[in-house]
């Protein structure tokens, strides 16, 4: 089946692939090919695909929706980030960052940014 992962600046995934399991906000669920057609929202969590040839995909995913049709699904997410080459050292200065960032915060719009990619670093943080 095709898997998608797309957020509203770029296609962070698009592959063929065996199985997709996506944190849905009442609990992870798996899609397989032929899954019967459904839409989820997502909460915070790292979606795992299994690429066709035995590899595996994580990516972390903030917010967003699930589609899901017998040969293809598709996830709209807020925010993505592939986990690819990340170190620990990556993620716990974006952890750090995000934190000062978050502190600094002026207005409530900025708040409301900050929050938002803590909550991102922090599910990376704990993906890797």
């Amino acid at each position: 089946m095709q898997v998608e992962l797309i957020t509203p600046e770029k296609v962070v995934f698009s592959a063929k692939a065996d199985m997709i399991v996506v944190p849905g906000t009442l609990g992870d669920f798996g899609v397989l090919p032929g899954h019967a057609p459904f839409v989820s929202t997502i909460r915070p969590g790292v979606i795992t695909i299994d690429v066709e040839g035995g590899q595996q995909h994580r990516v972390v995913v903030v917010g967003g929706l699930a589609e899901v049709v017998p040969d293809r699904c598709t996830v709209l997410a807020e925010q993505a980030i592939d986990c690819q080459g990340l170190t620990h050292a990556d993620v716990t200065a974006r952890l750090e960052r995000a934190k000062e960032v978050l502190a600094l915060a002026e207005s409530p719009a900025e708040y409301a940014i900050a929050e938002k990619n803590l909550l991102l670093a922090e599910t990376l943080y704990q993906a890797v």
